[in-house]
Formats: structure tokens, C-alpha cells, sequence
């Protein structure tokens, strides 16, 4: 049975553990500083009172806090996992922080002979609770086969983006994309509301094309254009675009609204269609 640690409890690490409780074939030790976090796992994770206590001698340590700062802070601060006399064999950083988090991280762990990969996730809570989070891992060859079985317990699918860093450099663009595209909902419904469209009608008519609107990722596949290299193509779709935009930014000015995104949509479509 392969010893696992799991250091922060909240929303990624608690449904960590109860995907890795489901699966079985770990054991589980836990830190969190909110002590209503360790009480939420109990029985399926042991509470210790440090990180150091946690993943001592662990096979794999998870370290799923909120920020660069606890992420340093779990590892090297007081009580911090790699200041036990015996550290974890590995180490898999799921918490979203800057690559240059990582790089320290890894420094700091091969100086206690740990391996350390980071492991981007995406999919939340609902994906935990399947064992479907998709994990995005940067690491060596080496350093990834000691961790993936750990990280198949809770992720489907578990991609191996590169070498170390490679994880949370996709996780940064995926997050990108998400951020972004929630901001384009926003400014377009309320663009909608103010024109007197109604909300339910117009969540209607969005979720219903959506199953005809070719998906985000489909566009670029193939590269950062969006056809393969079929210029008069490219080129209609930039001309519909700047048509639309034009229109969606001229109804924005009449009811006095700022349209950020669909001005910079606007400048940049002819670089998204290929045409630039």
C-alpha cells in the first residue's frame, strides 16, 4: 500500500482524498491549519499536526494550498515537509502557482534527495468526486512514474506536458482560457440585458448554438490559426468577424457601454483567423 500525504484539505485536497479513499490502495495522512478541514476527512485521512509530521516518509506528498506564499511556507517553513529528518521520496504541487514557485520548489527538494514534479489541475470539485480532474504533470520521466499512479487515483486523464514546470505552465494558459471566456459571457449578456433582451431567453438561445459553435480548442488544433492554411477562408471568417464585432460594438455605444473584450476581439481576430 503506497503512503500518501495530503497537505491543505479544502476544496482540492479534501476531494483529493475522498477520490484516493474511494479508490483505494493508499494511506492517507493529512495537515490542515483549519481544523474543521482534518475533521471533514476524518476516517478516510489521518490528521497530523504538521506537514512534516504528515509526509514523513511518504511515498508521494500532494501539496494542495492556496498560494505561492503557503506553498513555500509548507515546505520550508517551520514544520514544513522537507524539514523532516525523513522527507517524502516525492513530491506533486497541485496548488496554481508561478512557474518560478516550482523551479524553487524542486531546488529545494532534490537538496533533501525528493523528487518533485508540479501537477496543474482542472475540473474542480464535480471531477474529484469521479476521479475525473485532468492532471496536466512537469517533470522527468523519473520523477512522473513515481507519482502517476498517486495522481491516476484522482485524475482522468493524467498528461505528461514535459519537463518540470511544463504542468503549471499549462495550467496557467487552461486557467486563461476559462477566466477569459467566463469575462466574454459577461460583457456579452450584459450587453443583451441592457438592450432589453431577457435573461432566460437569451441563456436560451447561447446554450442551445453552443452545440453548433465549433468548441474553443477546435479552432487552433491544428495550430494557432483557425483553418489549415486555407487563406480565402481565413480571410471570410476575419471579414464576418469584424462585420459582427462592428455591429455588437455600435449597439454597445448606443446604450452607452464600454465592450472591452469585444474591441480587443475586434483588433485581434484577424491574428486568431490566420489572416495576420
Amino acid at each position: 500500500m503506497k503512503s500518501v500525504a495530503i497537505i491543505g484539505l479544502g476544496e482540492i485536497g479534501s476531494g483529493v482524498a475522498g477520490a484516493l479513499g474511494r479508490h483505494g490502495g493508499f494511506a492517507l495522512a493529512g495537515f490542515d491549519v483549519n481544523g474543521e478541514a482534518l475533521r471533514a476527512v476524518e476516517g478516510v485521512v489521518q490528521g497530523r499536526p504538521s506537514p512534516a509530521q504528515a509526509a514523513d516518509g511518504v511515498d508521494v506528498a500532494l501539496i494542495a494550498v492556496m498560494n505561492d506564499g503557503q506553498t513555500r511556507d509548507v515546505l520550508t517553513g517551520p514544520g514544513g515537509v522537507l524539514t523532516s529528518a525523513n522527507p517524502p521520496k516525492a513530491i506533486a504541487i497541485l496548488s496554481t502557482v508561478s512557474v518560478e514557485t516550482i523551479l524553487w520548489a524542486a531546488d529545494a527538494a532534490a537538496a533533501k534527495g525528493t523528487a518533485l514534479v508540479d501537477c496543474g489541475v482542472s475540473g474542480g470539485r464535480q471531477a474529484l468526486r469521479e476521479a475525473s480532474i485532468t492532471s496536466m504533470v512537469g517533470g522527468s520521466d523519473e520523477a512522473f512514474e513515481r507519482v502517476r499512479d498517486v495522481i491516476a487515483g484522482f485524475s482522468d486523464p493524467v498528461v505528461h506536458c514535459g519537463g518540470l514546470g511544463n504542468g503549471m505552465r499549462a495550467k496557467l494558459a487552461r486557467n486563461l482560457i476559462i477566466y477569459t471566456d467566463w469575462m466574454v459571457a459577461w460583457e456579452g449578456t450584459r450587453l443583451a440585458l441592457a438592450a432589453g433582451v431577457p435573461l432566460d431567453k437569451f441563456v436560451q438561445v447561447v446554450t442551445a448554438s453552443d452545440r453548433w459553435v465549433r468548441p474553443h480548442m477546435a479552432l487552433v488544433e491544428k495550430g494557432t490559426g483557425l483553418t489549415d492554411g486555407d487563406a480565402g477562408r481565413d480571410a471570410r471568417t476575419a471579414a464576418y468577424a469584424d462585420k459582427d464585432l462592428q455591429a455588437a460594438l455600435a449597439l454597445g455605444a448606443e446604450l452607452g457601454m464600454a465592450l472591452p473584450a469585444a474591441e480587443l476581439a475586434r483588433k485581434r481576430f484577424g491574428s486568431v483567423a490566420g489572416c495576420e
